[in-house]
């Protein structure tokens, strides 16, 4: 399974969407980094993507649009 749907699946409870979610609508041009227990998140607004990282496999990351990944995380838990 890919380390998004993984994060999403496993990591991304209530508090940690909202937290997501704040980050993406107040972020200008710069980077956040969140890091969770297995899994870390790369907000880059310059760039608007955002990269999910499996901290424990560092191979495993997975880069999608800022928006993409806001929908997702507005999704069902």
């Amino acid at each position: 399974m890919p380390p998004l749907q993984d994060f999403l699946n496993h990591e991304a409870d209530g508090l940690v969407r909202s937290e997501l979610l704040s980050a993406v609508d107040h972020l200008a041009a710069e980077q956040r980094y969140f890091t969770y227990n297995t899994f870390n998140v790369l907000l880059d607004g310059e760039s608007q993507l955002a990269t999910v990282e499996d901290e424990l496999d560092v191979e495993r990351a997975q880069t999608v649009s800022l928006r993409a990944f806001a929908e997702l995380l507005r999704g069902p838990a």
